[in-house]
This record gives C-alpha cells, structure tokens and sequence, in this order.
C-alpha cells in the first residue's frame, strides 16, 4: 500500500502541471468563447424568437381561431340542433314506431315458428337416432377404445419407460455427475485465472494509473472553468453593468429630458 501510495503520488504530482496548463490554456478562451456567444448571439436571438412567436401567433388567432369560432358558434351550431331536430321528426320516429309497431311483432313470431319447425323436423329424429343407434354404437366403441388403451400402454410401459430409467440410472445419471464435476472444477480454474491474468492487472491499473490522471483533470478543468467565469464577470460585465448604470441610463435620461423640452417649447 505504501508502494501504490507512493507511485499514485508522484504520478499526480507529475500530471498535475500539465493538465492545469492545459486546463487554463483550452478551457478559459473556451468559458470566454461560450459567454461572448451568449451574450451577443443567443440571448438576443432567442429574444428576437420569443416577440416573432407572440406576433405570429397574435396574427394567426385573429385571422385563424377567431372566425374559425364564430363561425362555429353562429353558423354550425345553429344548423347542428335544427338538423338534429328535423332528422328526430323525419327518421328516428317513424323508425321507431315502425319497429315498435310492425317489425317487433313480426320478428316474434316468426321466431315462434322457426322454434316448432325446428323442433318438429330436427330435434325428434335426432332424439330418436340417438337413443337407438348412436348410444349403442358409442358404448361398443368406448370399450373397444378402452382395451385398446390398455395394451398400449402396457406395450408403452414395458417397451420405452422401463428401458429408459434403467438408462437413465445406470448411464446418463453417472455422465451426468462426471461432467458437472469437470465442468465446475474447469469453471474454477478459468475463474481464477481469470482473476489472475485479467481483474488484478486492470484493478492496478486504474488504481494508480487512469483513476489520479482523470481526477487530477477533472479538477484542473473545473477550476479553470471557475476561474474563466471569474475572469469574465470582472472583466466584462461588472464594467458594463457600471456603464449602464453610470453613463447609459444618465445619459438617456437627459436625452428625454431635452427632448421634452425641445417638444414642449416647438408646441408652446
């Protein structure tokens, strides 16, 4: 452990320089680059998008939506109900009378009759065919399959199930267990090996190689991103912010004030 501490320290101590160097050098004009584009490109764009909407979507809601909706709410629902009404007086009544009236009784007897006629020329021969022919017949049958059964599963029973569990028992079982033990003393060994050859050398290898270079990377990019921020809020917008304050709203402000006056003595 002392040994990795040792290396893990010298190696971030070498790497350190570099990528703070490297960090400052790249990321800074970058922390720059990223707030001139926001200031000068996206923030007003996205201004500029944000008034282009509500007008065009001012522009379609009065030429689009609000006769769409007036025309909805004088023309179409007026016509709606009167269609409504007169479809109910001229269809759905007399519809319903005539069903009421005529095809309702019609349809129950006729489902009456088809009933009895069924009953007459269907169901008594069936009844009588069965009792008399169809039942004997299945009985013979039903035994016939029965002791057909019987046989086959004696022949099953004595020719395939007893010939496989002695199979089973005095071959396949004993392969079986011979090769589940090879296989898990073969699985082992290749773990260990594995563990070995593979997991220790690439544990050690982020451990005192990829893991202090990254971190060490990581903080010398944040920090350079902090510092570029910094960099930028002192340089750039304390000072725009005081000549806004100091000079562009006074300046302004007199501005309108003499205009005001100038207007005021052209009117007087």
């Amino acid at each position: 452990m002392a040994e990795e501490r040792a290396a893990e320290g010298c190696l971030v101590a070498f790497v350190r320089v570099p990528a703070r160097a490297f960090a400052l050098l790249v990321v800074v004009p970058l922390r720059f680059l990223w707030e001139l584009l926001l200031a000068v490109v996206l923030r007003p764009l996205g201004r500029v998008l944000e008034w282009l909407a509500v007008q065009v979507g001012r522009v379609l809601y009065w030429t689009v939506v609000w006769p769409l909706v007036q025309l909805y709410r004088y023309v179409l629902t007026p016509c709606g109900h009167a269609l409504a009404r007169l479809g109910r007086y001229l269809v759905v009544v007399p519809l319903a009378w005539l069903g009421r009236k005529v095809l309702a009784p019609a349809g129950r007897a006729g489902w009456t009759a088809l009933c009895w006629c069924g009953r007459v020329l269907v169901a008594l021969p069936l009844r009588w065919l069965g009792r008399n022919a169809l039942l004997p017949l299945g009985h013979g049958l039903l035994v016939l399959l029965k002791a057909v059964g019987t046989g086959l599963a004696w022949l099953c029973r004595h020719l395939v199930v007893v010939p496989l569990a002695v199979l089973w028992r005095y071959v396949l079982a004993p392969c079986g267990r011979g090769a589940l033990w090879l296989l898990s003393g073969l699985a082992r060994g290749a773990g260990r090996a594995a563990r070995v050859l593979v997991a220790v050398p690439l544990v050690w290898l982020w451990r005192v190689l990829l893991y202090p270079v990254l971190r060490e990377l990581g903080r010398a990019i944040a920090r350079a991103w902090r510092i570029g921020g910094r960099i930028w809020r002192f340089l750039v917008v304390r000072p725009w912010r005081w000549v806004r304050r100091e000079v562009w709203w006074p300046a302004k402000a007199e501005v309108g004030r003499v205009l005001r006056e100038v207007r005021r003595a052209l009117v007087g």
